[in-house]
């Protein structure tokens, strides 16, 4: 890391010159792990991630020091008007919020569990919620009256590393389906170097993983899981500050208020390690950094198109868009005003069909089933029907800090871009005409949702993931205007501060109050309006996976389990079995194992379907594992005990293992 930051101190020296020189170091190692990123995709792609090639990654920096030297700092000339008596109250403001986050970290850390829960909610005690509350009723109050930018950035990184390490501290094995297989590829390519067939995908995640492990030789699972919070929680809060004082001219002091309230927007799609997650976090950064650029040419455009191609090795889904976005920024720097627009605009059409043509590719190239069907084009009153939009959310179930939570939340689709438009149209515009482009980048991604959820078929995924894809594309085009909103947010925020106190104080609670709720409200739930399916990797899920192994003779065998179970295979022994491309344990988003195991659990657990499943893959031996939580869970257990004489409990019978034979 120190080495990171020598480096990143002499980039951004040289490319953000008028910038402070924690931002100076900060952004510039941000540019330095992009290139280490960039590199190592590049080895991979052609050769591999050995050794060799993670020292090799250090060469581009090196050179980079040669030929930038450091200039002198930036100074900033402003003296701080603070009387001594503010100076001892933000000192003592200071200390007590360091106060409250070690309380509250405490808590999470103390919540930390190795049985199978559906929500982190039911194990994290209600007073975290509390001090979660009053810390940001105390970030609030310093922020706006601090100039301190080294203890503002350490409040507000320390505040989203807690608000998006819930389930690192809570799910001690872990969360999730697929941070468990990328985590089993970050093992194998950390030991082997490349893995075939080679993905072309999330190799920028994996790259800086195996990097890490190579240099520091921690865990490969400790060093995922840590990833994107850490990063979050480094240059997230920076971007925002940048995008809203530079771009928005925003005073610092709401500026930075508008980096806390970034938090008031629910950020399910970060809360564990994904490449997903982490490219988009690359995508908002870009986004917020861009407004900079837009209205001061700064950070340069090669900056941000580094960072714009690390995202795309990170995940082509969230990169491509990324790269569009650059795409129309480098056209408008064409002087031909009828050029630029007939190019920009052709760039935004082709854009809006851009992902699903990528889908049609890509399935045409690696065999993958994606279908396209135009059967709504041609049903007008289908494509009205389609084209409905979601219902104001108004239900009261007589709960008020449910029905607050709630009502915020599911009405945060219409919210959003209604308070966008209206920023734009009387706000941002004043600043530059250039602010329409991320707007239109958001109609671009809306279009290109619009035939993702409803002419493109993926038959390689199960039914209820068909739109998990849309769903991604719907939650980056709303990156584009999130500026948009938090500025109309900040802007009445400035309106009431000029007010009496009382309104201030009302203000700082309601304020306080969405932020509470975007956190509880990103991550799985179990109360009287929702219940999560998901449920985490628990021991017991661990200890059948290694009980299967040393009861099956050999490893000719299949495991018809769900997906926790799935996980916890992944998370033991890594890739260790196919036969041809199907895996020893049931995928959950697809495949005809998994199919074998809900109509095990769902309809009858027949010998006669576990032969089926074995006949598949040519083997003798089968597994047939239920969890305790599953929804019949007594029934399918004693039905399978009448079709098979072996059976094995697991920690008092919160699993049941059937062996079948043929």
């Amino acid at each position: 890391m120190l080495c990171i930051g020598f480096f990143g101190l002499i980039i951004g020296s040289r490319i953000l010159i008028k910038y402070q020189r924690i931002e100076q170091i900060l952004w510039g190692s941000l540019i330095a792990w992009s290139i280490i990123g960039i590199f190592l995709t590049i080895c991979y792609y052609f050769w591999e991630l050995s050794p060799i090639a993670m020292w090799l990654s250090w060469l581009p920096l090196v050179i980079l020091g040669f030929i930038f030297v450091p200039v002198p700092m930036y100074i900033d000339q402003y003296t701080s008007k603070n009387t001594l008596a503010t100076k001892i109250m933000l000192s003592i403001l200071f200390v007590g919020l360091g106060v409250i986050f070690y309380f509250a970290f405490l808590g999470l850390w103390q919540s930390g569990t190795l049985e199978a829960i559906r929500s982190p909610w039911i194990l994290v005690p209600k007073i975290f919620f509390t001090l979660c509350f009053v810390l940001c009723l105390g970030a609030m109050a310093w922020l706006i009256k601090t100039r301190s930018q080294k203890g503002s950035w350490l409040i507000l990184g320390a505040i989203t590393f807690l608000f998006l390490s819930v389930a690192l501290f809570v799910y001690k094995i872990g969360y999730g389906f697929d941070p468990f297989i990328h985590q089993a590829t970050e093992r194998y390519l950390a030991e082997h170097g490349t893995i075939t067939p080679k993905p072309f995908y999330y190799i920028g995640q994996y790259s800086w993983i195996t990097f890490c492990h190579f240099f520091s030789h921690l865990g490969i699972n400790l060093l995922d899981k840590i990833l994107l919070p850490a990063m979050a929680a480094a240059f997230l809060p920076a971007a925002i500050f940048t995008g809203l004082s530079q771009g928005f001219s925003i005073r610092n002091r709401f500026a930075k208020l508008g980096a806390l309230l970034f938090l008031a927007i629910p950020f399910g799609s970060m809360i564990v390690t994904t490449p997903q997650g982490l490219a988009n976090l690359f995508a908002l950064i870009i986004i917020f950094l861009s407004l900079s650029y837009l209205k001061n040419q700064t950070p340069p455009l090669y900056f941000l198109m580094i960072l714009g191609a690390m995202c795309l090795a990170i995940h082509p889904l969230t990169g491509i868009p990324v790269a569009i976005y650059l795409l129309i920024l480098l056209l408008l720097k064409i002087r031909s005003r009828v050029a630029k627009i007939t190019l920009v605009s052709i760039t935004a059409v082709l854009g809006a069909f851009s992902l699903p043509l990528v889908f049609i590719i890509n399935s045409l190239v690696s065999g993958t089933g994606v279908n396209v069907t135009t059967a709504i084009l041609q049903s007008p009153g289908v494509l009205l029907n389609k084209l409905r939009l979601p219902e104001l959310y108004i239900d009261s179930h007589f709960s008020s800090i449910i029905d607050f939570v709630y009502i915020y939340g599911k009405n945060l689709i219409w919210l959003i871009p209604i308070v966008a438009v209206i920023t734009l149209i009387f706000k941002a515009q004043k600043i530059t005409k250039l602010f329409w482009i991320p707007a239109m980048m958001f109609l671009v991604l809306i279009v290109n949702y619009f035939f993702l959820q409803n002419t493109v078929e993926f038959s390689f995924l199960i039914s209820y993931e068909q739109g998990a894809y849309a769903d991604r594309v719907l939650s980056l085009a709303q990156f584009f205007i999130y500026p948009f909103f938090i500025l109309g947010i900040l802007w009445w925020v400035e309106k009431t501060w000029q007010t009496n106190w009382s309104w201030r104080i009302v203000l700082s609670l309601f304020l306080s109050g969405i932020i509470i709720s975007s956190l509880y409200l990103s991550y799985p739930r179990h109360d009287a309006l929702e219940i999560s399916k998901g449920i985490n990797v628990a021991s017991s899920d661990i200890a059948a996976v290694q009980w299967i192994e040393r009861d099956a003779p050999d490893d000719e065998f299949i495991v018809l389990a769900n997906q926790t179970v799935s996980a916890a295979a992944l998370h033991e022994y890594g890739f260790k079995k196919y036969f041809n491309d199907k895996f020893y344990y049931p995928i959950p988003t697809g495949g005809e194992l998994y199919d074998y195991y809900l109509k095990m659990s769902y309809e009858s657990p027949s010998s006669l379907t576990m032969n089926q499943a074995m006949d598949l893959v040519g083997v003798d031996y089968a597994y047939f594992i239920l969890n305790d939580y599953w929804w019949n869970a007594e029934k399918v257990i004693e039905d399978a005990k009448l079709q098979t004489n072996t059976w094995h409990e697991i920690d008092d019978g919160k699993i049941y293992i059937f062996k079948y034979t043929k």
